[in-house]
């Protein structure tokens, strides 16, 4: 208030975005996500028919929690789940997990985007592309470990653990500290 006791009109402030993405957009991603990781492994397992209903089940609330709380946690669940479907596999360790990976991955950066974006709000694209260098050599050297698995499928599990091992030392080299999202 001014000293008259009047009240002093605020300035008007316009502000010019580049791009943008609705935050709903991120968010409906970032739900999503996860809960198609979870469906994609279970086409690969070989869980009895009942357990895959459950499995459909987890999807949907996955779903539904995503939306709900939006952040690391339903990701990782999802991200566990897929695991375990990938471990029930025909026999033997899958090579399909390195190429469910990048989903993964995806589906975890998604969900931590998410946790910071109101319904409303406008995302600018350039603010999702600033880690999109690292991002995208993550997901592009798991695909080509993956693809690589796919060539040996004769490979035995400590060949795949030790690709799997090679990519998380990857992702934490390229993930370290300074990453800011």
């Amino acid at each position: 208030m001014s000293p008259a006791g009047r009240r002093q009109r605020l300035p008007r402030v316009e502000v010019e975005t580049r791009r943008w993405a609705p935050g709903w957009v991120v968010r409906v991603l970032a739900a999503v996500t996860p809960a198609a990781l979870v469906l994609i492994a279970l086409s690969r397992s070989r869980l009895p028919e009942a357990l895959d209903a459950v499995a459909v089940g987890v999807a949907a609330l996955l779903v539904g929690w995503s939306l709900w709380r939006p952040g690391h946690r339903p990701a990782l669940t999802g991200v566990g789940l897929t695991a375990f479907l990938v471990l029930t596999a025909a026999s033997g360790p899958d090579p399909a997990a390195l190429g469910l990976a990048p989903l993964g991955y995806i589906a975890v950066r998604l969900a931590a985007w998410a946790g910071a974006v109101g319904w409303t709000t406008r995302v600018e694209l350039a603010v999702l592309g600033r880690s999109a260098l690292r991002d995208g050599a993550v997901v592009g050297v798991t695909l080509l470990v993956g693809a690589l698995a796919f060539g040996v499928r004769g490979a035995s599990a400590p060949t795949l653990v030790l690709g799997a091992a090679a990519l998380l030392a990857l992702a934490w080299w390229l993930l370290r500290p300074e990453d800011d999202s």
